[in-house]
Order: structure tokens, then sequence, then C-alpha cells
């Protein structure tokens, strides 16, 4: 039943969760169990979100009470360690900022969560995003799924190794030279790069080289990607 889950993508999971053929609880549940099952080998995830079993309970009781329900709702995500996330460790794989606390959402992710997405977790990535491999001297190194002597290419290496084995459904990488499209080559899931400024980059931490990075969706289909790529496009008046 938890690969039936784990590896259904966010639209059939979104679904779901409205027909109320799975609840939010159930969902969480299964992806919190698949990652302490599988990321002990992979080092995909690194940081877990304290709140995600309350959040997916609220999620819950929203669906029973009948209250309108957003695209993504229920739905868990995840995200590369570079993308703030309010009061969720954010190191964006740099010693220097070993223990910083993010104090407010990335843009991407709030948009996310204003679609009724539920934030689980963040992926590894290299010392600010800035290689093809994703190893750091924070989290050491992410294997790759298919052989874990090989890398899942960088720098959002953690989303694709945690997309492609059923660990999250949805995530939100980066990219200034590949680091969306190398990892899910490597990896075989969806990686999109959009057009540049499409989503906003604030909250992308440490903001390195703006004029050319790119945010962007990874996803086991490409309706998720394009879902995703939909939900966080738009101008934030600040980037």
């Amino acid at each position: 039943m938890h690969e039936d889950i784990c590896f259904a993508d966010a639209t059939e999971l979104a679904r779901r969760i409205r027909e109320k053929e799975l609840s939010p609880v159930e969902v969480m549940r299964a992806h919190l169990e698949r990652i302490a099952a599988v990321n002990p080998r992979l080092n995909a995830i690194v940081t877990l979100a304290d709140d995600a079993l309350d959040r997916a309970r609220a999620a819950e009781r929203a669906v029973i009470q009948g209250k309108p329900l957003g695209p993504l709702h229920g739905v868990p995500f995840t995200c590369k360690d570079s993308f703030n996330v309010a009061g969720v460790r954010t190191t964006s794989g740099s010693k220097l900022f070993e223990h910083r606390i993010a104090e407010r959402d990335a843009v991407a992710v709030a948009r996310l969560k204003q679609a009724g997405a539920i934030f689980m977790a963040k992926t590894n990535t290299p010392e600010f995003t800035l290689w093809w491999e994703t190893d750091n001297r924070v989290f050491g190194r992410t294997n790759n799924p298919w052989n874990p002597e090989l890398i899942p290419g960088g720098s959002s290496g953690g989303e694709a190794a945690a997309i492609v084995t059923g660990m999250s459904p949805l995530g939100v990488g980066s990219d200034l030279g590949g680091s969306l499209r190398m990892p899910a080559h490597y990896c075989g899931v969806v990686g999109f790069k959009p057009t540049h400024g499409r989503v906003p980059l604030t909250g992308n931490f440490p903001a390195v080289l703006p004029r050319t990075s790119h945010v962007g969706p990874m996803a086991r289909s490409v309706r998720d990607a394009a879902l995703a790529l939909r939900l966080m496009s738009g101008p934030d008046g600040a980037d």
C-alpha cells in the first residue's frame, strides 16, 4: 500500500485526497516511513519538518469539514536546502551557516504551501549550490539511487534522488548551469528550468549569481512539473 502512495505522482495524490480515497495523514506517514527506510543509504533528505504530521492532520480536518481545497491540498513536498523555509534549518550546504534557521519562506515554497501542499523536508545540495556533485561538509554526499557508488548530479541532486525513490512526490530546485537538468537526467525524473525570472528567486539562500539562476520544479511526471510551475510563477514585487 505504501508503494501505491509513494510512487503516485502529486496530481494523483491530490485527486485521491480530494475524493477521500486517501487522507493527508496517511500520505504523510507513508512518505516519512519511506524516508526512514531508504534515506540512510542515499542521504538525499537532510532535514525533516517537525510539524509535517501536524499540518497533515489540519489538512485532513479541512477535507472532512468540506472546506475549499487547493490544487495540491495535503500533498507533501520537499525543497533544496538553499530555499528558506520559516523556522527550519537552512544551510545551503555550508559550514558557515550550519545552524542557520530561516525567518520566512522563499516565494516558491510559500506558493506551494498556499496551494495546499505540505512542506515535509529539505534535500541535500553542494555548498552554495555551486557544483555538479551533491556533497558538502555539513551533511556529506548524496548517492545515486540506481548505483550508490555513483553521484546523482548537482546541485539539485538531493531532490532528484528523493523523488525517484518515492521519498517525495514533488520538489523545488534551482539551476545555474544544469543544476535541475543534470540530476533529473542522472536519476530519471522531470526537472524543468524555466525562463529566468518566471519563478521569483526571493528566499533562495544565499542570493548568489541572481542574474543567471533559475528556480524550477522537480517531479516524477510532466503534469506535476507543469502544475508546480504554474503555481510558483509570477512576479512577487521583490525579486
